[in-house]
């Protein structure tokens, strides 16, 4: 699982992969735990992060009702979304 590899890996060697990280994740979804253990050393390696849990498996629906919010803090200012 790609996922957790970079879980384990970012455990072992925490670099900075980006300035600010959003992570959304279902809470019926099997990697809640390692989703939710990432934030802190996110955290600790000096990144802005935005954690946001939803009562959602992994699926369509969960993400597309987060990319809204995910991209508008990822990237501030006008934001077109294709399906409005």
């Amino acid at each position: 699982e790609p996922v957790v590899e970079f879980v384990n890996a970012f455990r072992v060697d925490p670099g900075r992969p980006a300035e600010k990280i959003f992570i959304s994740c279902g809470v019926y979804e099997s990697l809640i735990y390692e989703n939710r253990s990432m934030v802190p050393l996110l955290q600790a390696a000096g990144l802005d992060v935005r954690y946001v849990e939803a009562r959602d498996g992994h699926n369509w629906e969960n993400w597309r009702d987060r990319l809204r919010k995910g991209l508008s803090w990822l990237f501030p200012g006008p934001l077109w979304m294709v399906y409005e």
